[in-house]
């Protein structure tokens, strides 16, 4: 054999092993994804309207996937270390997260973050919600109009949160300016120590998700005072609205979604995206639970969640400012 056809051989043999490889990065992403379970990391305590959530999630998720979806709780500094984690996890769509209000709010409230605004990847969105501000069944107010004179009498309103920057903590600033009462914001873990402070009357009220208070309304422990959105919600249909009230500036919904460390392949985001929006469109028994809890599906595709969250950054970016905002 000459020089010239041993050459020839060896250049196409190094071009076969290239396109071998070339061929099997989105084969390894397309296909084998995933051949191991997947962490789902709520950065919330267990027990809590987002927890029941991302178990509804992470079941879902796991049957279009054929594969295991572990629910992982890493709550602490209003979702701040469970979102550190995800950021600084391998982007290889083992580990995603669902957080909801604070995954954007938390930038807009701090001047230092542990990880960058562009860490996270909006991949999927889960479900929105209306968000039912609540009190102690024995409390001396029934309405925002009563509320706004108890809070002149005792000069304060205690609020609870489920952590800085949630949706709780932007209804309690809102309640504020609405009402031109001061309001104490108190952050708890999770809506379900926050709901607990409230029946142990620890504080005067807070604002969570339908899914988290409507057995302690149901069954006389917490009252409902008012739904902050511009119409009812199905779950407790008796409640009425914050516009309904002649308060239509407190105005605020739960949302969950998913996301993923920078750098995650294209082809896993899609994957995700795809298989939660399949769940939402086929499984109608996880539907049926969402709507039982007062939740709306989420679903759609990558592109439709990325342009939510922009819309997120700007409306709460302006009530941060006008509210003047801050956790430094």
């Amino acid at each position: 054999m000459s020089t010239l056809q041993r050459r020839t051989l060896l250049l196409a043999g190094w071009a076969g092993l290239s396109a071998l490889a070339a061929a099997s990065v989105p084969a390894l992403a397309q296909g084998s994804w995933p051949d191991k379970p997947i962490r789902l990391v709520l950065p919330f305590s267990a027990g809590g309207p987002g927890d029941i959530t991302a178990r509804l999630i992470a079941q879902g998720l796991g049957k279009q996937l054929n594969q295991s979806v572990i629910v992982d709780n890493k709550p602490g500094a209003g979702g701040i270390i469970g979102a550190d984690f995800v950021a600084k996890s391998a982007p290889d769509g083992y580990t995603i997260m669902i957080a909801g209000n604070g995954a954007v709010a938390n930038a807009l409230l701090r001047a230092k973050m542990p990880y960058a605004d562009g860490d996270l990847v909006p991949v999927v969105q889960a479900n929105t919600a209306p968000s039912v501000m609540v009190a102690s069944a024995s409390a001396g107010f029934r309405d925002l109009k009563e509320l706004q004179v108890y809070g002149q009498r005792k000069g304060v309103i205690t609020f609870g949160t489920a952590g800085a920057g949630s949706t709780g903590h932007f209804v309690g600033e809102m309640v504020s300016t609405a009402l031109g009462v001061p309001v104490t914001i108190v952050h708890y873990k999770s809506g379900s120590e926050t709901v607990n402070a409230i029946v142990g009357g620890q504080i005067d009220m807070a604002s969570e998700a339908a899914v988290g208070v409507m057995g302690y309304v149901k069954g006389g422990k917490l009252r409902a005072v008012a739904v902050t959105d511009d119409h009812r919600t199905a779950v407790l249909p008796e409640v009425p609205t914050t516009t309904e009230q002649g308060f239509p500036t407190i105005q605020m919904q739960h949302w969950g979604g998913l996301f993923a460390p920078k750098g995650t392949p294209p082809a896993v985001l899609d994957r995700i995206a795809q298989a939660m929006d399949a769940a939402f469109k086929t499984d109608f028994a996880m539907r049926a639970q969402f709507e039982a809890n007062g939740s709306q599906v989420g679903g759609g595709t990558r592109a439709e969640f990325a342009q939510f969250i922009a819309r997120e950054k700007l409306r709460l970016g302006k009530i941060v400012s006008e509210a003047k905002m801050s956790l430094d």
